[in-house]
């Protein structure tokens, strides 16, 4: 074979053997220091000044992460206070009435409407009907026992009885009563489009809206007793 037969390489080949051979530059640094990269703006800079740059940019990029993530953390430990005090004062109610009301109460310091529906109550305010109910669940409740995210307006119109809470834009966490005696459920209203997702863990809200459910069914009603008392005398 003609020794003097040029063998020609091309980028793709340089690439992988610099990638086969990570150590190639050791004992080689004066090629680090010869090598120069173009530059949109400053013409060329160094292999090792665009390094330290990209290294720069990492970091700047993993303390935006993490200043978000902490952001996340302090946003979530807050709303998980709130509602963990919302429980309490539910299990606190003595009436169906102190129930809407201390939802009510944390939903405006959460800056959040509340509509909680259950099929068949005797309460206006609170009925929905159970074909309604049962078309939103199908369509929209699976195994997880909630939604979170924006609504159609069809969808809204199942359950909003007295129109949609918040605008077209808003977004909503409707949460169903998984009781053995109650249908009906818990809706939290925004907003900020972007209050309630699809990602976001539903846990606790389940298990907040399953307290509600429980107090609801086993708390008697005020004004029903007072209507009562009038329909006797």
């Amino acid at each position: 074979m003609d020794s003097t037969v040029k063998v020609f390489l091309t980028a793709t080949d340089v690439e992988q053997f610099l990638i086969d051979n990570p150590d190639f530059f050791e004992g080689r640094e004066y090629l680090v220091d010869s090598l120069s990269i173009p530059h949109q703006q400053e013409g060329a800079v160094s292999l090792f000044e665009l390094q330290l740059r990209r290294q720069r940019q990492q970091m700047q990029t993993i303390e935006s992460e993490k200043n978000e993530l902490l952001a996340l953390v302090s946003r979530n430990d807050r709303i998980f206070r709130h509602f963990v005090e919302l429980e309490r004062r539910s299990l606190m109610a003595n009436s169906g009435e102190k129930v809407i009301s201390a939802i009510e109460h944390k939903a405006r310091e959460m800056n959040l409407k509340v509509v909680v529906g259950v099929v068949g109550h005797v309460h206006s305010q609170l009925n929905i009907s159970k074909e309604n109910w049962s078309r939103f669940k199908a369509k929209n409740i699976a195994d997880r026992g909630a939604y979170l995210g924006r609504l159609k307006r069809s969808d809204r119109e199942l359950i909003f009885s007295k129109g949609t809470p918040v605008s077209e834009l808003g977004s909503y966490a409707v949460i169903s009563f998984e009781h053995p005696y109650l249908e009906g459920f818990l809706c939290f209203c925004s907003e900020d489009g972007g209050r309630f997702q699809p990602n976001q863990d539903t846990l606790y809200l389940n298990h907040l809206a399953m307290v509600i459910a429980h107090q609801l069914f086993h708390l008697e009603w005020q004004k029903v007793q007072t209507l009562h008392a009038q329909s006797n005398t």
